[in-house]
């Protein structure tokens, strides 16, 4: 199966109708983080899934939703065609149609195919030629996500056995060996018994099954203990591994969340340092009088004239409040009595007194009559009259003297605009002069920490993705990395201390069977006196050595298949790290009956923990030989598609690498972001025309299309450009 097309419409981030032509060998599709290389891995994954039916609304691309209107229907399609004894064609597809402003339906899902039949072209059900054409056992060796996923062996128990069963003929062996496994347990009892019934050798039978059934006890026990014991050793050495080669991942997340964090530190201050607040500064800080310096002197001119007018009448009423009390005084002064005498003061006598003394008609002080009509009479009405308009004088003059008393100017209005003058002058008014270049300067300093506060951002953005990159590639989640290694210790002592019990158990067990055979081999020697017990102890030495072959057998196949697989995985490894080191792998049976690809050197010292372009192309290595021996087994071709496998390579690597996989006779789809370099003068990722000219290779640019909104998915679109 070679795929001779791609075609995406309205697919996540693939808005309307997209093309891809892939050649025969390799073809490089490549885009920045988050410009569609995974989303088209995953449109190729969904077309290759025939579980059910699978029409989710994720599937649509948000683009094409937020333009359509009530009532309208598009369709989501994945098509490839390719050539399989001929071209043929698979589609997946359904409709969506919008409902509501914020609701879709799906409908109408389709998985056809399409074969050319003579003249004709013929349709059948999608997963049905798809099956033809591209087995599901193969099917599983065509795609991977990123650089964790290439190692085919790894938490799959079933992939030795499923690549053994598929391209060998150990299928067939798996029967016979069960088969004959039942006809010597039977032909062994049949034996047994008839021995025990035979008078002669009764005894020596009896003792000697007795014996045998206690080592076959103790084998089975001893195998079961071993078995457990050397899947704690697997299992410690998995657990082993992992912290060793999540130790170079770890030390790099933790410099990334370090990095992050300093850039975070930073932009937080860079943040402070570009705040204004132009409302506030506005007022409190006068900026608002930037533009009026003329207001400015009028304002403190009309002030001065207000404070000028206060003081000329403050004076005045000053002037007018001393005369009149002058006057009060000189008046009260120069009163005296006709003949010269000073009189009496106002209150004496009182008024009960005088009115007394005018009622009786007699002078009380002198003692003399003072008939009503005389002089004497007149004056003491007239000293009543005086004493009463007096009284009546003081109260007045109490009233007068109150309002008097208040101010001309009981607020102090005039006194606060003055004061607020008296500030904007001088020094004051000397730095509202400078306001200009204040606010000239501050914009200009507030600008260069937004421009530093952006390209802060962008690196955070950067590393932000490269975190992601490393935690995609990687597998482990955050807390895993987090955690410190602390396990390392005990993990290391539970498989010494596994591996002590493993020797102790084998060497026991190699006992045990020496003893089992002893045993059977007494058993053989014995000689009834039955002719017929004699055939059943043939008949059973018989089965014992078919069951014996056909398991021989069985474990040959299985060590023939890895030798070819490492064979030829060793060939690709050597083309994939020309003029580098590699090593040789080798491909261990683990106990679950799985397998392990594990890196030596020729020296016999197993490469431990090897870097991660060395791992990749080891792994690598190992799905191009399962393509080449399914070339060689099957007559079958099939694509490899990967999604971001080089993460963990060098400058030099990539282009070592790409150059040797566009050499290899193997349809091969790489996304990456390898191949490209930022712009000096733009600052913006371009491709790397320097390597990619080197290339024989077809190549795609995928890239989103500029403007987009950060936050809002609808925005997003990504567009397919063939380079070459």
């Amino acid at each position: 199966m070679i795929i001779k097309e791609i075609k995406i419409k309205n697919f996540r981030s693939y808005y309307g109708s997209n093309r891809l032509s892939l050649s025969k060998g390799l073809t490089l599709v490549i885009g920045d983080n988050g410009d569609g290389k995974t989303t088209l891995f995953e449109a190729l994954e969904w077309l290759f899934d025939t579980t059910g039916e699978d029409r989710k609304e994720s599937h649509i691309s948000e683009k094409r939703k937020a333009e359509m209107e009530i009532g309208e229907c598009d369709v989501v399609s994945v098509n490839i065609t390719f050539e399989h004894d001929g071209e043929k064609e698979i589609e997946k597809s359904f409709i969506f149609e919008k409902v509501s402003e914020t609701n879709f339906r799906t409908k109408d899902y389709k998985f056809v195919g399409f074969f050319i039949d003579g003249p004709e072209r013929q349709s059948i059900t999608g997963d049905r030629l798809l099956n033809m054409c591209f087995e599901p056992v193969i099917r599983k060796y065509c795609l991977f996500k990123g650089e964790s996923k290439l190692d085919v062996f790894q938490d799959d128990d079933t992939a030795l056995k499923t690549l053994v069963d598929t391209f060998s003929g150990i299928r067939q062996y798996d029967k016979l060996v069960e088969l004959t496994e039942v006809f010597e347990q039977k032909s062994a009892n049949a034996a047994n018994r008839e021995l025990q019934n035979d008078k002669k050798v009764s005894k020596q039978a009896k003792e000697l099954n007795a014996e045998l059934n206690d080592v076959l006890n103790d084998i089975q026990n001893i195998k079961k203990e071993l078995d457990q014991k050397k899947i704690s050793i697997s299992e410690f050495t998995s657990k082993l591994e992992l912290l060793e080669k999540n130790q170079e991942t770890s030390e790099r997340y933790k410099d990334f969340k370090e990095r992050i964090k300093g850039l975070k530190d930073k932009r937080a201050k860079l943040a402070g340092l570009a705040m204004c607040e132009y409302s506030t500064n506005l007022l409190d800080e006068y900026w608002i009088l930037r533009s009026f310096p003329s207001i400015i002197k009028e304002y403190s001119a009309k002030v001065s004239a207000l404070s000028k007018e206060k003081r000329r009448l403050d004076i005045q009423e000053t002037e007018r409040r001393a005369k009149e009390a002058g006057e009060r005084e000189a008046i009260s002064k120069i009163q005296k009595l006709a003949n010269d005498f000073v009189p009496l003061p106002w209150n004496l006598p009182d008024k009960e007194t005088m009115q007394e003394m005018i009622d009786e008609e007699v002078c009380k002080v002198c003692g003399r009559p003072a008939p009503k009509g005389s002089d004497a009479y007149k004056y003491m009405c007239d000293k009543l009259n005086d004493y009463l308009a007096h009284i009546t004088a003081e109260a007045n003059k109490k009233s007068l003297v109150k309002e008097e008393e208040a101010p001309l100017f009981p607020n102090s209005f005039i006194n606060e605009l003055h004061a607020r003058q008296i500030k904007l002058s001088g020094e004051t008014e000397q730095e509202i002069s400078q306001i200009t270049y204040v606010i000239s300067d501050r914009l200009e300093f507030v600008s260069k920490r937004k421009a530093e506060l952006a390209a802060v951002d962008k690196q955070l953005k950067d590393l932000e993705n490269e975190l992601n990159d490393l935690l995609v590639q990687s597998g482990l989640s955050p807390d895993f990395l987090d955690k410190s290694i602390s396990d390392w210790t005990g993990f290391f002592e539970a498989k010494s201390r596994a591996v002590s019990r493993v020797s102790e158990l084998e060497t026991t067990l190699k006992f045990k069977e020496n003893s089992r055979d002893e045993i059977r081999e007494k058993l053989s020697k014995l000689e009834p006196t039955s002719s017929m017990t004699q055939v059943y102890q043939r008949v059973h030495t018989a089965f014992e050595r078919i069951t014996k072959a056909f398991a021989n057998a069985k474990e040959q196949n299985i060590n023939n298949f890895l030798q070819l697989l490492e064979n030829e995985s060793n060939k690709y490894l050597q083309k994939l790290n020309k003029n580098d080191f590699y090593g040789i792998i080798r491909i261990r049976k683990t106990i679950n009956n799985s397998a392990r690809i594990e890196l030596y050197s020729e020296n016999g010292t197993r490469i431990e923990n090897p870097n991660g372009a060395l791992k990749t192309t080891m792994y690598m290595s190992v799905l191009f030989a399962i393509s080449q021996i399914t070339t060689l087994k099957r007559e079958q071709d099939y694509p490899l598609i990967f999604d971001a496998p080089t993460s963990s390579f060098g400058g030099f690597k990539e282009d070592t690498f790409y150059n040797v996989i566009d050499t290899i006779d193997k349809q091969c789809v790489i996304a990456t972001k390898d191949l490209l370099v930022v712009d000096k003068a733009t600052g913006k990722k371009v491709l790397d025309y320097d390597t990619i000219n080197k290339l024989s290779c077809s190549v795609y640019r995928i890239e989103r299309v500029e403007p987009f909104k950060e936050k809002d998915l609808s925005t997003i679109q990504t567009v397919i450009n063939q380079i070459r």
